[in-house]
């Protein structure tokens, strides 16, 4: 048995190996600088899962744009340039979505393996997806069918015209409404929406879990409505007459699976289980934030019913979608939402060693190479310039006409850095969906308040960060109660004296 003197020479020379390694083998490397923590081994990888948002901020004001943390043996390269940096990390070919998209892919959505594997087709697939997204006929006609849908949820058959007066959990109503009218609107009326929708909270609600790599005892109801979600999906896509009814975006992905022979429930289902999360869980908050922050503001509110009055054609009994989706006002509104409620965190993965330009803080011509090696991850968090006041005075405050061209130069200090605005990433894998999540927020704005007055009953809740932090769109921290009241007259007579 080793003597004691034995036991405390050992302990001690792996305290000072501790030492050693922390303060002098974890130095920057590439000129990047290094944020190590004082916990040998640990760094801040503590800090990270606890308080990411404290933690990025200030070692963003201490060391710049681009650093390096250090997470219980391994760096990770944070940067946050607006000006030229983020640019260089989405147009350059050496860095690599594919590896971080990889392994949501297997461990959250639970992708076949064999999917997972052939990278090629997933290439191909993250390919077809922008270009069926971006097909104006299909969008028109997915769009249209998820506005029909809404209306049925709130027009005078609907159940809420039964209650008029009555409080509500605004975010809870508009969080059913969206998605049904959404989900609805893409795979069709006969997906289960009603047996999906609570697993489908469930598994959202524990998405980070999931990152994590919880195991399944600590994270039994998000595999639990993760399983439920991929059994109906499953079920859906196994049969081919419902899938013919869905939207044609649904269709043209499901067929590049089939002609390429996946096409068994496993690798239908994964996918999906993707395609659901993706646009379900950023395109509900979203739309819900929109019309609470418009409510909350009596003056604007009055703006955007005479915009949603005017919009409408009692000859047509319709209104006009063009006229509301290019509206200034609206969009500038919609812009400030994503910028105040959106946390977008985006990944790299360096597949050879690269060089990324990033400029100064506190001087924008000040340009500087970094070399970034092979096989280093690199994340951007769009909310580290979203919500710096140097860039957006008045930061966590909703100014609705901040995007507006006579108002840019007054909320918005430097306009011309157009990667200050990157709520759907940026490059050839910019959000496909972006165009959808638009239409789908304008859709409930305007049924909304075109059938009902709402008064809010409180404050606007605050965004819930958490360890939601770099998710997307954040969700509330709590419900808001508004009184809603069905309208009596149309919009358009009862705002000609705005």
């Amino acid at each position: 048995m080793p003597s004691f003197e034995v036991i405390i020479s050992g302990f001690c020379v792996v305290i000072v190996g501790a030492v050693v390694y922390h303060s002098v083998l974890l130095v920057s490397e590439g000129g990047i600088p290094l944020v190590k923590g004082k916990i040998p081994f640990l760094g801040v990888a503590l800090d990270f899962v606890t308080g990411p948002m404290s933690l990025l901020h200030t070692s963003r004001l201490k060391n710049g744009y681009i650093f390096d943390v250090y997470l219980a043996g391994q760096k990770m390269t944070i940067v946050s340039d607006p000006i030229v940096g983020n640019r260089s990390m989405w147009t350059n070919r050496s860095l690599s979505l594919m590896q971080f998209v990889k392994f949501l892919d297997l461990n959250v959505f639970k992708y076949s393996r064999r999917v997972v594997d052939d990278f090629p087709f997933l290439q191909k697939v993250a390919k077809r997806l922008i270009s069926v997204m971006t097909y104006k006929p299909d969008m028109t006609e997915t769009a249209n069918k998820i506005r029909s849908e809404y209306l049925n949820l709130v027009d005078d058959n609907s159940e809420l015209a039964q209650h008029s007066g009555d409080i509500i959990d605004l975010y809870s109503y508009c969080r059913f409404n969206m998605f049904y009218a959404s989900t609805v609107g893409l795979f069709g009326e006969s997906f289960p929406v009603s047996a999906i929708y609570e697993p489908f909270m469930d598994f959202e609600d524990n998405v980070p879990k999931f990152l994590k790599m919880y195991p399944r005892f600590l994270n039994r109801k998000g595999y639990n409505g993760r399983q439920k979600i991929l059994d109906e999906l499953g079920k859906f896509f196994m049969d081919t007459d419902r899938v013919q009814t869905s939207a044609p975006f649904v269709r043209k992905m499901y067929d590049t699976f089939v002609e390429a022979g996946y096409d068994s429930y496993e690798d239908l289902s994964g996918y999906f289980c993707s395609i659901l999360v993706a646009a379900k869980s950023n395109s509900v908050p979203g739309a819900f934030w929109l019309l609470a922050h418009v409510v909350s503001n009596p003056s604007l509110k009055l703006q955007v019913e005479k915009i949603i009055g005017e919009s409408y054609s009692s000859a047509a009994e319709e209104f006009d979608w063009d006229m509301l989706m290019n509206n200034s006002l609206l969009e500038s509104c919609f812009k400030e939402m994503l910028r105040l409620n959106v946390n977008l965190a985006s990944g790299r993965i360096a597949t050879d060693d690269t060089i990324l330009n990033v400029a100064s803080p506190l001087d924008e011509s000040n340009i500087k190479d970094y070399k970034v090696k092979k096989g280093s991850s690199l994340l951007m968090f769009y909310n580290l310039f979203n919500w710096d006041e140097n860039i957006y005075p008045d930061p966590m405050q909703f100014k609705p006409t901040r995007f507006l061209i006579q108002d840019k130069e007054n909320l918005i200090t430097h306009p011309e850095w157009r990667g200050a605005f990157s709520p759907w990433g940026g490059g050839s894998h910019i959000c496909p969906g972006r165009f959808l999540a638009q239409i789908e927020a304008i859709a409930q704005l305007t049924y909304m308040l075109w059938f009902y007055d709402i008064e809010p009953q409180e404050s606007i809740p605050n965004p819930k960060i958490g360890d939601r932090y770099g998710g997307g769109v954040f969700k509330p921290e709590r419900g808001f109660k508004v009184k809603i009241t069905r309208r009596q007259t149309p919009l358009s007579p009862a705002l000609e004296n705005l």
